[in-house]
This record gives C-alpha cells, sequence and structure tokens, in this order.
C-alpha cells in the first residue's frame, strides 16, 4: 500500500507527502523573475514543497521561436537561477509542460499544425452545449512526429531543474476524449476506443520520461473515465486527480487508485480564475472535498491549481486566501476560520486586509448569476456587447456586488499600515480597484466605444509592474474587447 493522508495525522499531515502549488504562465500573464520569488517567498513561509510552472510555450526553447517570440518567456538561465531560489526557501520547482492537448499555440503555426489531430479546428464537444474548438488544440497522439516534437522539448527543458520530477498534462484532450471520427486518429479510435489511443500515447510519454531519468505525473481526468484501466498505470506514474468546483467529488478516483495500488494527488483550485475577486466560499468547499478523498484514500500529496483562463485579468492577490486555507489545513488544522485565514493574510501582506479580502471573495454571491470557473461579475466585463445576465442575476445584483466592493475597500484603506504592506499588495488592490470600476461601468452603460480606450492605459501600467510585456496585448483585448 502507497503511503499517504491515513497515516498521518495533525500537523505531521504533509511532513513526508508533497504540498504543491501550480501557477498558470500560459494564459498571457509571464511574471518577472523577482515576481516569482516573491510568491516563493509566499510558498515558502506558508509551508508549501512544490512549485510548478504551468507552460505551454513560455518557456524559450532554441529551434521554436516563431512559438515564443511574442510571449516573453521564461529563459533556462531564469528557471535555473529560479530553482537554486526555491532550492533555498525548502521548495523542489517542478518542470511542467504541456504535452498532448492545449498545444493550440504550437499548432496554429503552419510548420506545426501538420501534428494537430484535427488541422482544420472545428471539434464539437456536445457535453460542453456542442461547443466548437474554432482551431486545433490537440496533437495527433499517432504520428510519431508529435513525440518526436515533445521528446526535444524535454531534452532542453529538464536540464534547467533539479528535480526528477515532470508534469507532462495531458488534460483535456477533447479532440480524442470526444472523437466524431473527423481526426486523423479516427481509424485508431474506432478500432481501439478513445479511451486506449490516449493510453498508448501516455505511455509513450512515460517511456520518454525514464529514459531521461525523472518519473511522470499527468492530469488524469480523461483516462479516468474508465477507472478499470488505472491498474495498468506503471507504479511510478502519480495521477493527478482535478476538479474545482463545491461539489467535487474526489471520492470515485482516489477509490479507483487505492485499488489499484497506484499513486495520485488531489488538485482543488484557488477559485480564483474566471471571477475577478474570486469564489471563497466554493473554494473551501472544494479544499474540504480534496483533503477528506486525500486521507480517506490515500493520496500522495495535494497540488493547488491556479489558471489563468480569459487573459488571467484577477491579481495573484485573489489567490492568497486558497493557498492561506490549504496551508492551514496541511498543518493540522481541520476547519480553517475565516478570523484564522485572515490573520495569515495579514501577516503574509503586511496590512490588516484580510477579513475585508475574503468578503470580496464573496462577491460572486452577491451578484448571483453563473458559476463553474466563473462568475457572472467576470462575464460582465469580458463578454462582448452581446453579453446577457444569467441564472437570476440581474443589474441591480451586480450593482449591489460592486457597491459592496467600495464598502470594503474604503475599510481595507482605513485599517492597511501603509508603511508596512507589501507593494505587490497595493499594486494588486489597485488592480482590484480598475476591474471592479469596469464592471460598474459596464453594467451601467454597456459596452460603449470609449470603454476599451478608459481602462486600457491603467491596466497596461499595472500589469507592467510585476509582468512581462509577452502577452499584454492579448489580455487587454480579452478584457476589454477590440
Amino acid at each position: 500500500m502507497i503511503s499517504g493522508f491515513s497515516s498521518l495525522i495533525g500537523a505531521a499531515l504533509f511532513a513526508a507527502l508533497p504540498l504543491g502549488y501550480q501557477l498558470d504562465i500560459s494564459r498571457t500573464k509571464v511574471p518577472t523573475l523577482d515576481t516569482l520569488k516573491s510568491r516563493v517567498d509566499v510558498l515558502s513561509t506558508l509551508g508549501f514543497t512544490e512549485f510548478q510552472l504551468y507552460t505551454e510555450h513560455t518557456f524559450k526553447y532554441s529551434k521554436h521561436e516563431t512559438v515564443w517570440r511574442y510571449s516573453s518567456p521564461m529563459t533556462s538561465e531564469e528557471i535555473k537561477e529560479l530553482d537554486a531560489y526555491c532550492e533555498s526557501k525548502g521548495i523542489e520547482l517542478v518542470p511542467n509542460q504541456n504535452s498532448f492537448a492545449h498545444f493550440g499555440r504550437w499548432l496554429r503555426h503552419p510548420e506545426y499544425n501538420c501534428l494537430a489531430e484535427m488541422p482544420q479546428g472545428g471539434a464539437v464537444i456536445k457535453p460542453w452545449g456542442n461547443f466548437v474548438l474554432p482551431r486545433p488544440d490537440t496533437l495527433n497522439p499517432t504520428d510519431p512526429r508529435s513525440l518526436e516534437l515533445v521528446e526535444g522539448l524535454y531534452d532542453e527543458l529538464l536540464p534547467c531543474f533539479k528535480s526528477k520530477k515532470i508534469n507532462v498534462g495531458c488534460d483535456e484532450a477533447l479532440e480524442i476524449e470526444f472523437a466524431d471520427g473527423t481526426g486523423r486518429s479516427h481509424k485508431e479510435i474506432a478500432e481501439k476506443g478513445a479511451h486506449r489511443v490516449y493510453f498508448e500515447y501516455l505511455m509513450k510519454l512515460h517511456a520518454a520520461c525514464e529514459k531521461r531519468g525523472v518519473s511522470m505525473m499527468f492530469w488524469a481526468d480523461g483516462f479516468l473515465k474508465h477507472p478499470e484501466m488505472v491498474k495498468e498505470l506503471p507504479e511510478n506514474v502519480v495521477g493527478l486527480d482535478w476538479g474545482y468546483e463545491a461539489t467535487t467529488d474526489f471520492s470515485r478516483n482516489g477509490k479507483a487508485f487505492r485499488e489499484a495500488k497506484r499513486k495520485f494527488r488531489v488538485c482543488p483550485g484557488t477559485s480564483a480564475w474566471g471571477s475577478l475577486f474570486g469564489r471563497y466560499d466554493n473554494m473551501t468547499q472544494n479544499v474540504d472535498n480534496a483533503f477528506k478523498a486525500a486521507e480517506e484514500y490515500g493520496a500522495d500529496g495535494l497540488l493547488l491549481a491556479d489558471w489563468g483562463d480569459g487573459g488571467h485579468p484577477q491579481p495573484w492577490l485573489v489567490s492568497l486566501p486558497a493557498l492561506v486555507y490549504v496551508s492551514l489545513k496541511a498543518k493540522g488544522v481541520e476547519a480553517p476560520t475565516k478570523a484564522e485565514v485572515a490573520a495569515k493574510i495579514d501577516e503574509i501582506t503586511g496590512g490588516k486586509i484580510g477579513n475585508e479580502l475574503i468578503e470580496i471573495g464573496n462577491l460572486y454571491k452577491i451578484a448571483g448569476g453563473r458559476q463553474g470557473n466563473s462568475t457572472e461579475l467576470y462575464h460582465m466585463l469580458v463578454d462582448s456587447s452581446s453579453y446577457q445576465y444569467r441564472d437570476g442575476a440581474t443589474k441591480e445584483s451586480v450593482n449591489v456586488a460592486t457597491d459592496r466592493y467600495y464598502e470594503l475597500r474604503i475599510k481595507m484603506n482605513s485599517q492597511a499600515e501603509k508603511k508596512e504592506i507589501k507593494t505587490w499588495v497595493k499594486e494588486d488592490l489597485a488592480l482590484l480597484d480598475l476591474l471592479a470600476s469596469a464592471v460598474q461601468y459596464k453594467n451601467e452603460c454597456g459596452q460603449v466605444n470609449n470603454f476599451r480606450a478608459f481602462y486600457e492605459p491603467a491596466y497596461r501600467e499595472i500589469w507592467l509592474k510585476q509582468n512581462r510585456p509577452g502577452g499584454l496585448d492579448e489580455s487587454v483585448t480579452n478584457v476589454f474587447g477590440r
């Protein structure tokens, strides 16, 4: 039986198990090296032992400038410096390179498009309401050139890290998982089934990792639709079981891994992306569910996911309550109270803002409307002029939420220790103010012609204080329109 949560209690919960955090640096926002080091400082204070930078195209691969040219990518020298800094803080920097799906930023270019499962795009995802993927997103798993490309990336990326692990991604291989017979692997899928085609490619990635002396972890969402296959995984592979909602039940997959005696980690989320201001109550329930399943089924660790969907407009401060909540639970606090979380936020930020930040993280409930990795406040801002209120949200409810935001910010300004509060916190609060103003303006006036012009200059100025310029133009367009 693998070691896991069930053999550990109280403050020793993560003494022998990885407590990890993954930051998305591929959805436009690539932090500067100094910013990343400041994130590591916070992770170290909270007791995290692993850090991953989710990468699709934002590493400066020497032979692939076409892909990263406008993204201000991480260089090998920067990775090595960050790796050493992490080591000095007791944190393992783990390489993370998606190797199957979410490959659209490669496949959109002519020299790589030939490796796509569906080179012309247009995959119809029926379970998502017949959602259409406009561009190719997934490598063709049956084309040997796909593996050749990925192995070349490993050869350049892995030597930058001391870690002997790698997260190869492989989540949401939608053009395989929901194959309709139009992809390049349609014959193999018809003969073997999509799950078997997926697994065979996964095992090729595993062999590539073994050859390079690193162990593999992967996002196991598509694979786990056939839990009977878990026993076929090599014993040194770690499956990453992710789910980001309060309703996520990690027990089904945990049971499959335990019965097969295979390693897995539970992977809840910060609930920050797609929200602007956070989803605090959703996050706490999601994390609680993950810990419960991890303890019951003997997980090998936890990886907290933090994504940057839709141009990554939210500041990192919005993710801090989740980091604190996970940290407290890992140290044996079974049900961290808002007061306990707020006190730790105050300690980290240098200002008495924790209580208000948590309340801001629940504005999505006041506004009402949609959930599921997004909030009505987020859609109010980023959706086009065709925006419509959803699921009970109204103009009035959104106004109540933004009015409450400003009440909380006034309290934060009066309570903050001006001389002690961290600079990055002040910058993040300024971004929150800008986003709240933009939501309120759009709620009252709609998508008027001068909307982007009014907010873009301040957004750019704040962005460049912590992040590289690559991706900024795309983020501005995503958030404020064309």
